[in-house]
């Protein structure tokens, strides 16, 4: 059955091709010519447009721009309260100290902001000459807080003849909300050396 009904179009398609050969033939090759007329874009003198007009009625400009109470002609001001302290080191930056170095001890100044929550100051001297082995603990000199905005000073102890050190000074504070208290370096001094 199949191969009849392929049969049956094949002989169909062969029976159309003389229709369709007739359909498209012809001998002259023609293009289109174009015919003149009127053009597509027309252009027209005119005049200008006139300014608008304002038309309506006329509105006068009130006391009050923007419809709230006036505020007042007169500025008032303000009366300083309080008093003038020294201000906080604030982002807690480690700032500079000095040092002024004998042959076993050092005199170390730094600046005291002062501050609610400070315990106390921690004074220590870190060597800066190497040596072999386990380097030499100087130990923490414990200094209670005069003044605010004032400099203070501390004198460290038991220090080495003829030694280079750096001496750093830690801020012990409370924590603010809870328990204990926490040490954070303040201040540090420049290398000194301890005379022989």
């Amino acid at each position: 059955m199949r191969r009849r009904w392929l049969g049956t179009v094949g002989l169909g398609t062969l029976a159309l091709m003389p229709l369709l050969a007739a359909c498209g033939g012809g001998d002259s090759t023609s293009t289109a010519q174009p015919t003149p007329g009127t053009t597509f874009v027309r252009v027209a003198n005119g005049s200008a447009t006139p300014s608008p007009v304002v038309t309506g009625a006329k509105s006068t400009a009130t006391p009050f721009p923007t419809g709230f109470l006036p505020l007042p002609s007169t500025t008032p001001t303000p009366t300083p309260k309080g008093s003038f302290s020294c201000p906080p080191n604030k982002q807690n930056p480690i700032n500079g100290a000095t040092a002024v170095a004998g042959a076993t001890s050092a005199t170390v100044t730094w600046y005291n902001p002062g501050g609610d929550n400070l315990v106390d100051y921690r004074v220590t001297a870190i060597s800066h000459d190497a040596m072999l082995g386990e380097q030499r603990d100087i130990g923490w000199t414990v200094v209670t807080p005069g003044p605010a905005c004032e400099m203070m000073s501390a004198t460290v102890t038991g220090l080495d003849r003829s030694t280079r050190y750096e001496f750093s000074v830690d801020a012990v504070t409370t924590r603010l909300g809870s328990d204990g208290t926490i040490a954070k370096t303040v201040a540090r001094s420049e290398v000194v050396s301890t005379t022989a």
